[in-house]
């Protein structure tokens, strides 16, 4: 084809000409202007002719017409993604890897021979052929590429857009092969090469295919949150309408550490929020042992963002993965690491610190004489990623502190749940099926967050909080008041609104007090457990320690030594004891912690001498700046009256609040089997509970 001495023809991916003993390779972003004039000459002519070949351009009207009958009445629907094509154009018969005759292909699971052979009859009718193209090589080796229009359409997610993109099917024939494929072709193109004897490689079939799917595929995007508003607003409203009691239900399958979900969520939220200096995410760790369900707890949440790109996760994270993540920002992202290792602690404390990470990567350079040679550049990621991890409780050293203190460290201690309810949970546990609309509800949920709160009227709040804690941590107030303020806006912006109020303020207290509390003395919850249970004078052996909070002697001298460095407790080798024990006593700060943590805590228990819980009080509800003026061992009430725990029903309602308090969002139904069947009206008329329905059912929690 072509002028008279001049070959022209197709290899490799390449437009090849041939002329005058010199051979020429045009790729696709070649420009003509550096050519030969013959060579571009034949070129244009090649391209006319295979243009006028492939859309039948000078056929006779019924050989068009045979063509689209053809295509109307030889089209199967595509069942997979690739393989044989028995009843694929001019291939009557079913054919296998290199042509024999085979068995005809099973129906799918769940359709008779006669109803699968509807379902294709009626795909072939509403098939269309769009093209055909022919790849050939100069010694007569030819494969033609059918494409059709499947009339079907898939949709996907791409960055904060849903693509919605028609599905086409590619019919490859060499002699008796035929063989056919929708996305991927790798394998189909293989076996038409093979069938060519590879005179036509497979390189050249999937470039034409690409050409192809160029030309006819047209991807259609719309925003994800115009395509849920149109297509699922009731979902989206759902959320929005309480998105801490959405969560807790679409998680209940993971029991208790209910706590925990809401603050995967918050940190998920915080994400989204504008980056000021400092701190601007919610950063979670969650401590605790081996087992304990901290990465479960996590996943039953990330799982409606693990999908997108936004959510990035790792094992590690290492010089070479940073240096070629590809992304141009943190900003709006989700990093979520199983464990922290040594090498991780720089590059997470300059993201949070520095918003950014930059770290050297090797890459290969061509120099203009085309030599290659390797160079270490600068790669920098800029943007703060909203961090979640985890991190076994006896692997904690102070080494660390100086990462951790930007984390908000919650202890996952699993003493806390039912144990009767974790094991039927597990015990009758199924497969977990995530609903694909939930997840872009979800996303789209997240898109429309407002992307700051202003937090200005709540100062004085913050103050009076952290005051009293200033004066006695040696923590710097600075990274608690980071954790507060981002709690406090991230929940405001949870629910849709653009100024932090007494609500926002009160819900992470509510939930998260103690949290906020511990990590502003740097201590962990388990470390608060070992102070409780200190004496207030006096001492005890490390074993005695251990076998009243149920942890190993190991763990617990550890965590003591890390308390002592803190001047939190002192250990001695009591010289008056058999084999000279070391025992362990609060210092002076120790025990000014231990009363602090003690009264702030949600609902404080009120003992009577013999130790039994007489009342409980909320320090909220008190009265006057100082928390003073309440009656002692009181639940309040909206009238300012009290719940006394004088036993019997009081104590249910007593009991019902607290563990409430604890725990968050409850089921109704299971609260009334836990405390009885009045405690629900006795809070309500009390107002000390709200509720909520999500999914028909409803949900209780402390106000």
């Amino acid at each position: 084809m072509g002028n008279v001495g001049i070959k022209v023809y197709e290899k490799d991916g390449f437009k090849v000409v041939e002329t005058n003993g010199r051979i020429y390779k045009i790729g696709r972003h070649d420009k003509l202007e550096n050519l030969p004039e013959d060579v571009v000459e034949a070129l244009i002519k090649y391209q006319w002719e295979r243009r006028k070949e492939r859309h039948g351009m000078g056929r006779s009207g019924n050989s068009k017409s045979e063509d689209g009958q053809r295509a109307k009445t030889e089209f199967v629907n595509p069942t997979k993604d690739e393989g044989d094509s028995p009843e694929s154009p001019e291939s009557p018969e079913n054919t296998g890897e290199t042509g024999e005759t085979g068995e005809p292909k099973s129906s799918p699971v769940g359709l008779t021979n006669s109803e699968n052979a509807k379902s294709d009859e009626k795909n072939r009718i509403s098939a269309k052929l769009l093209d055909r193209d022919v790849v050939d090589d100069d010694n007569g080796h030819k494969v033609t590429i059918d494409v059709y229009d499947t009339g079907e359409y898939k949709e996907y997610l791409r960055g904060d857009k849903v693509v919605r993109q028609r599905q086409i099917k590619f019919v490859m024939k060499c002699n008796s092969v035929v063989k056919e494929c929708f996305d991927e072709c790798k394998d189909a193109t293989k076996a038409i090469a093979k069938a060519t004897h590879y005179n036509i490689s497979s390189k050249d079939l999937i470039t034409k295919i690409s050409e192809l799917r160029e030309e006819y595929i047209t991807p259609e995007e719309v925003s994800l949150v115009d395509y849920v508003r149109q297509k699922y607003p009731e979902k989206l409203a759902e959320i929005e309408r309480d998105p801490f009691a959405w969560v807790l239900q679409k998680t209940k399958e993971i029991v208790g550490y209910d706590r925990l979900k809401l603050l995967a969520f918050l940190s998920i939220v915080s994400s989204q929020m504008e980056r000021v200096m400092g701190m601007s995410r919610v950063h979670l760790i969650l401590v605790g042992k081996t087992g304990a369900g901290k990465s479960s707890t996590v996943k039953s949440v990330t799982r409606y963002v693990d999908w997108a790109d936004i959510y990035i996760t790792a094992t590690r994270l290492t010089q070479n993965a940073l240096g070629y993540l590809p992304i141009d920002s943190f900003d709006g992202r989700i990093l979520f690491i199983d464990q922290i290792d040594k090498q991780m602690v720089n590059y997470l404390r300059e993201m949070m610190s520095e918003d950014r990470i930059c770290t050297l990567v090797t890459v290969k350079v061509v120099g203009d004489d085309g030599s290659e040679r390797y160079e270490s550049r600068l790669q920098c990621i800029y943007g703060q990623a909203a961090v979640i991890t985890t991190s076994v409780a006896d692997d904690i050293n102070v080494e660390r502190d100086e990462l951790f203190n930007r984390f908000l460290k919650v202890y996952v201690n699993p003493e806390s749940l039912d144990v009767d309810k974790v094991i039927e949970a597990i015990w009758t546990r199924k497969k977990s099926e995530i609903s694909e609309v939930d997840r872009l509800a979800f996303m789209a949920y997240l898109k429309t967050r407002p992307k700051f709160a202003d937090d200005n009227e709540l100062l004085d709040r913050a103050k009076k909080f952290l005051k009293p804690l200033n004066e006695i941590t040696t923590e710097p107030i600075n990274r608690t008041t980071e954790v507060l303020r981002n709690l406090a806006i991230a929940v405001a912006i949870a629910r849709g609104k653009t100024k932090v109020d007494d609500d926002d303020f009160d819900f992470v207290l509510n939930n998260f007090q103690l949290d906020v509390f511990y990590n502003g003395l740097g201590l962990t919850e388990g470390d608060i457990d070992i102070i409780k249970a200190m004496p207030d004078s006096g001492d005890l052996v490390t074993s005695e320690i251990s076998v009243k909070l149920k942890l190993s002697d190991e763990m617990t001298r550890r965590t003591l030594r890390n308390l002592e460095k803190k001047g939190v407790v002192y250990g001695y080798h009591d010289e008056g004891r058999k084999g000279k024990p070391l025992v362990w006593s609060l210092t002076p700060l120790g025990r000014r912690i231990k009363q602090l943590v003690t009264n702030v805590a949600d609902v404080i228990e009120v003992r009577d001498k013999d130790g039994r819980v007489t009342g409980a009080a909320n320090a909220k509800f008190f009265p006057g700046d100082d928390g003073g003026g309440a009656e002692e061992g009181a639940v309040p009430g909206a009238d300012g009256g009290v719940v006394q725990g004088d036993g019997g029903e009081a104590d249910s309602i007593v009991g019902a609040y607290k563990f409430l308090k604890e725990h968050g969002w409850f089921l109704a139904t299971d609260l009334v089997a836990k405390f009885g069947v009045g405690v629900l009206e006795a809070l309500k008329k009390k107002d000390l509970v709200t509720f909520n329905v999500v999914d028909g059912a409803e949900y209780v929690g402390a106000k």
